[in-house]
């Protein structure tokens, strides 16, 4: 027994030693080139080609066109060469060319992509394939998806529909540290609007963590379908044509899986913490026969400013399975939890709406704060009465926030918690939420919303009134960012970056002029920093 497993640990390791890296660069050569770094491939196929499953492939910088790019092999790892940047370009006219990457074998499990650029895609910039409905008589558990795939600080934009497709049975996809945007740009979505950031339809256990998304034609992220065990943190949702992030929303029967999902909830133990929502025209965050759901820590700014939903939506699912059944699950046994909901004076629909039978089970909704910019927020709950309520009137119908309050979060210019807030110290602490958005600790009593005060280690908040002082970040492809300043007058402070950890990773004292200023560009290892200016008390995060 001991020799056996002796074998397969110097079999393991032979297989980790062999690994070998193919190298694509724009000028290299599909017929006579070996992979090497002095004879590298001309395109990405090829190279997947050549490869076995656990090598590598570096792409040299420059663009490759995509012709719909399979993977499919076991534990591929592609990524732009260390301090280059590769660009996957595909057409969104041409539905032959559906997808710019697809991972297109069902069976294909591990690998990652990292550090590219990913563009066009009549349907999708990355497709996840499943067999689901291959073969309706192959039994749910055996049925397949492609699986344990990581995408990693990758661009993806200017996608015909969807930024990223996962069918369903794609199990363990986790996507990080990425940045998506411009969703649903081809003629694909004028024909079916349906292009969101993240598309999950009865995938399990995704995560997508530290994220940009942005300018997504529908809704940012949802899960639904079934989708279960997926954990949705610390990202940045900007400016959707329809919701902010949705656990659940409206499946055709025929993507559940009934074996382990009889009731045809819509989403399953989906978790959403510690993230900033801003400027979604429709729900910031919707929860539609969700079973178990979590919605922790989050910041909604100005959603809900169409007619359609409220910042925060409950509604039951409804999917149509016979003539004689239509399976409408409640949402049942929720926790929503130290949240903020901000919106504007001409928001046009409620704070809050429950539907009609929307809610089941045990509910634990406290400490939120609501806020409307010059006027009273407006709660809904269809079970009771369709006339509008106040926040002391909704508690004590419908038994819900306790400990909730109406008031001026006092934020920022950008959304960051200033002393004083009624946010502070005011949520209650939830087990295994350690950190804000930031990656800053929450101790003791957490801050409500998605941003704890405390600044960084070695930062010490100014008392006295600060200049109003704007900091933006402008990001390049080849890894560095541009600072712009805007003070109103002379400006001596210190710039700090942190990594998502909280370490330094450099300061530079300033001393500038009034007016606008362009700082030297700063070169930056893939990640996610934080940027302070502690005087000025601003503060912005770059995903790079």
């Amino acid at each position: 027994m001991k020799n056996a497993m002796l074998l397969s640990i110097l079999l393991l390791c032979c297989t980790i030693l062999q690994a070998a890296t193919f190298y694509v660069a724009p000028l290299g050569n599909d017929i006579t080139g070996t992979g090497s770094i002095t004879q590298p491939f001309a395109t990405l196929p090829r190279a997947i080609d050549a490869a076995n499953p656990g090598d590598i492939i570096e792409l040299r910088n420059g663009t490759y066109i995509s012709n719909e790019i399979r993977i499919d092999k076991n534990n591929l790892t592609i990524r732009s060469y260390p301090g280059e940047y590769a660009s996957l370009l595909a057409v969104t006219d041409n539905e032959d060319v559906a997808s710019c990457l697809w991972y297109n074998d069902p069976e294909t499990t591990g690998g990652t992509l990292e550090h590219l650029e990913i563009v066009g895609g009549y349907y999708y910039g990355i497709k996840f394939e499943s067999n689901w409905d291959w073969d309706n008589s192959i039994p749910y558990a055996n049925r397949r998806g492609v699986s344990n795939i990581t995408v990693r600080n990758c661009h993806i934009h200017h996608t015909g529909r969807d930024g990223i497709k996962l069918t369903p049975a794609c199990n363990n996809i986790t996507i990080e540290n990425c940045h998506i945007s411009y969703t649903g740009v081809g003629p694909g979505a004028a024909l079916d609007y349906n292009a969101e950031g993240i598309d999950n339809v009865n995938a399990p256990n995704m995560t997508v963590r530290n994220c940009y998304l942005h300018h997504i034609a529908t809704t940012g992220i949802y899960v639904k379908g079934g989708g279960r065990n997926c954990l949705i943190e610390n990202n940045n949702i900007e400016y959707t044509g329809e919701g902010g992030i949705y656990l659940g929303f409206y499946t055709d029967a025929e993507w559940f899986d009934t074996d382990f999902n009889p009731d045809y909830y819509e989403n399953i133990n989906g978790t959403v913490q510690n993230n900033y929502i801003m400027y979604a025209q429709h729900a910031g965050i919707g929860l539609f026969g969700a079973k178990d759901a979590k919605v922790w820590h989050n910041t909604i700014i100005d959603a809900a400013t169409s007619d359609v939903y409220a910042a925060l939506v409950l509604a039951p699912s409804d999917v149509w399975v016979s003539d004689s059944y239509t399976a409408t699950p409640p949402n049942y046994n929720i926790s929503v939890l130290n949240n903020i909901f901000v919106q504007p004076a001409n928001a046009l629909m409620p704070m809050v709406r429950v539907r009609e039978g929307a809610v089941s089970g045990v509910v634990n909704w406290s400490h939120n704060l609501y806020y409307k910019n010059e006027a009273e927020p407006v709660f809904i709950d269809d079970n009771i009465t369709w006339e509008d309520l106040t926040l002391a009137q909704w508690q004590a119908q419908t038994d819900r926030d306790a400990f909730s309050l109406v008031a001026n979060p006092l934020f920022t210019q950008y959304w960051h918690l200033q002393p004083g807030s009624p946010c502070i110290n005011t949520a209650i602490p939830v087990p295994g939420i350690a950190t804000d958005f930031e990656g800053q600790p929450r101790t003791g009593l957490p801050d409500i919303g998605a941003d704890e005060l405390d600044l960084p280690i070695g930062i010490v908040p100014q008392i006295a009134p600060a200049p109003t002082v704007q900091l933006h970040i402008q990001q390049q492809h080849n890894g560095t960012a541009t600072l712009i300043i805007q003070t109103p007058q002379p400006l001596s402070d210190v710039l700090y970056c942190y990594s998502l950890a909280g370490q330094l990773v450099f300061s530079q004292p300033l001393l500038l002029p009034a007016g606008t200023q362009q700082l030297p560009p700063v070169h930056l290892p893939k990640g996610v920093y934080l940027f302070c200016l502690p005087k000025a008390r601003v503060a912005v995060k770059v995903v790079n």
